[in-house]
């Protein structure tokens, strides 16, 4: 304020002095009369006046605008200081709540080390009690939209689940012949909880009243009935003709690619944190998708196994042994579209966008390829929004994790087919872009295959650029 006073003084005392030596000038001239001067002088005074006036107001606003914006500025920061203390204590208490939980999964299991001898009766006793019997008392309680947005399958489908998989539960030891017995009805609403609610297992186990390691066993148990019994939802590439030929017209239909594209190639990195090691390594996870989005073949790699060769890059396979297309006049053979950025080998079979694109067909062919890739972010939200266990890192070991992950793609698959409800706010805390996955080492694309994919890309991107509306 002080620096704004002095400011505002200097302005006053040079305006002061302009006009002075205007009034000087003024009485020191001989040619004007007197009522000429005064009617001068008058003016000069009802000028100086207004300088003076606009200087005091201005440096009034502005001094008045500096306070404003200052105290905006202490406002935000001690709001982003209370945010600040705010998020600090939540995950001080998520920690505490989480340090809380794995105390007790410790006493759990060293109580269970200590009887493991005993008679089974013995050990039905030593099995932890919790308060909360989740299934027995929580879930036949829920409303028809409760328990879809709890397991995200409605009840009718989740009964359909119970009556395909029960025989094959029945018969697993694990469920059947260790006491506590577990039902397949039991078994199925532990498995599609921890599916659609992603809670850490430790809680799982708590809410079923179950030791953590026998949670993990029933849902492998799970996971290998619906591979059993469902597996054929994740159906195999395309191999027939008339699947072949509905999956390329379906493509062709929604972006006009010409009718010899099979499948979309996606690629993502879930955390996987195995044993509870803190430090967490990525499961990679490729994917291919037909026109329908869904989940035709996985292929999964974690560590030392995420150097695992790309999906088709090698022949023979299965892609490459598929029948070719007729495309005017010419045979084109059944391709799918990989990633531009995941330095996949350039092959007939395996193309990808135009790293620069420079011609006008080149840009077309980019232009199509970007929308076909759109639904691979799409297909990976939807299951991702339907299972959430798949947004966090998971606290589980590699193979288990590959079961897991296969048997719910499985699931999505099917539940896709049978038009299930898929709830829009279930994605609203997932964000694909996280979890993008590093590229591959660089591939040699100079080798015959590669020269053969540049001229297959080329014939098929001024085919669109023809056919273009």
């Amino acid at each position: 304020m002080s620096k704004n006073l002095i400011r505002m003084d200097a302005e006053l005392e040079l305006i002061n002095c302009n006009l002075n030596k205007a009034l000087v000038k003024l009485k020191s001239s001989k040619s004007d009369d007197l009522q000429c001067r005064k009617e001068k002088m008058a003016r000069l005074i009802r000028l100086h006046l207004q300088h003076v006036q606009t200087t005091v107001v201005t440096h009034r606003r502005r001094s008045q605008q500096r306070a404003r914006r200052r105290f905006k500025m202490l406002r935000s920061f001690f709001m982003r200081q209370m945010m600040e203390m705010h998020s600090n204590y939540l995950q001080m208490y998520a920690m505490l709540r989480l340090k809380h939980s794995n105390n007790e999964q410790m006493d759990s299991e060293a109580s269970d080390e200590e009887v493991e001898h005993k008679e089974e009766s013995d050990k039905q006793a030593d099995i932890p009690s919790f308060d909360s019997h989740f299934f027995e008392h929580v879930i036949p309680e829920l409303s028809e939209e409760e328990f879809l947005n709890t397991l995200h399958v409605t009840r009718e489908t989740f009964e359909t689940l119970c009556k395909q998989l029960a025989p094959t539960l029945r018969t697993a030891d694990e469920l059947a012949r260790r006491l506590p017995a577990i039902s397949p009805e039991k078994c199925v609403a532990l498995a599609l909880f921890f599916l659609a609610s992603g809670e850490r297992l430790s809680l799982i186990a708590e809410r079923f009243s179950l030791p953590r390691p026998r949670t993990i066993k029933c849902l492998k148990v799970f996971c290998n009935s619906v591979m059993s019994t469902l597996g054929r939802a994740l159906r195999q590439l395309p191999q027939h003709p008339v699947d072949c030929n509905n999956v390329a017209e379906g493509f062709h239909r929604d972006s006009n690619m010409p009718a010899a594209l099979v499948g979309v190639l996606g690629v993502c990195s879930i955390p996987i944190r195995a044993n509870g090691d803190a430090k967490h390594s990525v499961l990679r996870m490729e994917y291919l998708l037909d026109d329908r989005m869904l989940f035709r073949e996985l292929q999964l790699g974690c560590g030392l196994r995420s150097a695992l060769v790309p999906m088709f890059s090698n022949t023979p396979n299965t892609l490459s042994s598929l029948p070719k297309f007729r495309i005017n006049t010419r045979q084109i053979p059944a391709f799918v579209l990989a990633p531009l950025y995941q330095n996949y080998p350039l092959r007939p079979w395996l193309l990808q966008r135009y790293a620069d694109p420079i011609a006008p067909h080149e840009h077309d062919f980019n232009e199509v390829a970007e929308h076909l890739q759109e639904s691979s972010d799409c297909a990976l939200h939807r299951l991702m929004s339907r299972w959430s266990f798949l947004s966090q890192p998971l606290d589980i070991s590699f193979h288990t994790a590959s079961c897991i992950i296969t048997a719910a793609a499985v699931l999505h698959n099917l539940l896709e087919e049978l038009s299930e409800p898929h709830m829009l706010e279930w994605g609203n805390s997932v964000d694909v872009s996280k979890f993008r996955a590093e590229p591959l080492t660089d591939t040699n694309n100079k080798d015959a295959d590669s020269r053969a994919a540049l001229e297959v890309r080329d014939f098929l991107a001024r085919t669109i650029s023809s056919t273009e509306i």
